[in-house]
């Protein structure tokens, strides 16, 4: 063929319509399975509705890759490990292609991930022992266009936490070492890198050559605002996940003839607008239903410890501040059982310590039957255990009450919290 045929083939390609892919990311879930509702503002995410979403996506995308960034699992509790158990189980049956290991999801050991055998783990500079997840995954779709998709974490965060059994490379020399064969035996059409550090560190992986995606997942607190604004350079993208699964993120990348590319980002709310998908709610349901057998077989084990009264309880309260009892009774602190109650979430240990009174500290609630005095939101949860008080006045106990707020009162079940603003509701 002449030489001068040439360039009219190339602009013919770079006529044809772009071939697209539809990124969906999710990350920092903390083991949140549904969210509270104790705050409107605060009532997004949770497995049901991520299936929701997901329903309405995954019919009318041909070519989608779901994919998470990490940190999964929250704290080693013998609640914690049950939420970890029931997350990945959702995540089975979400179908998602890579889930990038966090040094959060190490929580509960080698042994509790390689039971997970369903979830596409992903580990680009990492080895385990007793495990092998692979180092890349290459995703063909019907239309021929290939992404590569690796992950990388930063050591830093593994080896503070002192996890055994891991070795780690430097996540810019692995991405480096691993990239030149990718692109000589898949010659891919998007290679995208999934990253578990902060944020500054993640930036810096949009420098590496053939790089041309990096999302970014990592969190310290629930309570840590995270910049979800993406980062463009050039023609390449960063973005980082939503905090505890609230939102899903969405990056459409077109591809032209001419492998130029272009993106659209956005984040979805998986408020009340989504619908809850019947299947993991069921799997939800089947979770209260462990969790109130954990909650009945630790009562067992309550009843017998030393159960000295320390709380005076509301009643005996009253009996001297007779208008601020009276200015409690008309607080949503009087009727925050009764919240419990109406959701089936009573029996719950995460839900109890801010709805009783001392739950899970000496003389504090134990359960509906052993100590209903300590229901509710009380005057003790502000100024402390005052048995002594009441036998013995004194005061001095309003700085302590200021502090209390704090304990309860954080970002994901009170986002808008302001003491100077909430007071007022409760000021006596």
């Amino acid at each position: 063929m002449p030489d001068s045929q040439a360039p009219s083939q190339n602009t013919a390609a770079d006529h044809k319509p772009p071939r697209q892919v539809l990124i969906v990311y999710s990350g920092n879930t903390l083991g949140e399975l549904k969210p509270c509702g104790c705050a409107k503002e605060e009532d997004q995410g949770g497995i049901e509705r991520r299936m929701g979403y997901l329903n309405s996506v995954v019919p009318k995308e041909s070519n989608l890759l779901l994919v998470d960034l990490g940190d999964n699992f929250k704290e080693s509790t013998r609640q914690g490990r049950i939420k970890a158990r029931y997350l990945m189980a959702a995540m089975s049956e979400m179908g998602y292609d890579a889930v990038t290991l966090g040094d959060r999801d190490l929580l509960y050991g080698n042994e509790f991930l390689k039971k997970q055998d369903s979830i596409p783990w992903l580990a680009s500079n990492m080895e385990l022992e007793g495990m092998n997840p692979p180092r890349t995954r290459i995703k063909t779709f019907d239309d021929g266009l290939r992404v590569a998709v690796l992950a990388v974490a930063d050591p830093n965060l593994f080896y503070v936490s002192d996890h055994g059994g891991l070795t780690m490379q430097d996540p810019a020399e692995a991405v480096k070492h691993l990239l030149p064969e990718i692109e000589r035996t898949e010659h891919p059409d998007l290679v995208l890198l999934l990253s578990h550090m902060e944020r500054e560190k993640a930036l810096k992986l949009l420098d590496l050559d053939g790089v041309d995606v990096v999302i970014n997942g990592h969190i310290e607190n629930e309570s840590d605002q995270i910049d979800m604004q993406p980062v463009v350079r050039g023609h390449k993208i960063f973005m980082q996940a939503a905090p505890l699964g609230q939102k899903m993120g969405e990056l459409r990348v077109l591809i032209d003839g001419g492998n130029k590319k272009i993106f659209q980002q956005r984040m979805v709310r998986l408020d009340s607008k989504i619908p809850d998908d019947k299947k993991m709610t069921a799997l939800h349901d089947a979770y209260d239903q462990e969790i109130e057998a954990l909650f009945f077989e630790t009562l067992k084990a309550k009843r017998t410890k030393d159960r000295t009264q320390v709380y005076a309880t509301e009643s005996t309260c009253k009996t001297c501040h007779a208008a601020a009892h009276e200015t409690w009774e008309g607080t949503r602190h009087a009727h925050a059982y009764a919240t419990l109650k109406a959701v089936n979430k009573s029996f719950d240990p995460e839900c109890l310590q801010c709805h009783t009174t001392g739950f899970e500290k000496p003389g504090g609630f134990i359960s509906e039957i052993d100590t209903p005095e300590l229901k509710n939101v009380q005057c003790e949860m502000c100024h402390g255990p005052r048995l002594d008080h009441s036998q013995a006045p004194q005061g001095g106990f309003a700085p302590e009450a200021r502090q209390a707020c704090s304990q309860c009162h954080v970002r994901k079940h009170s986002p808008n919290f302001n003491y100077k603003t909430y007071w007022p509701k409760i000021q006596h």
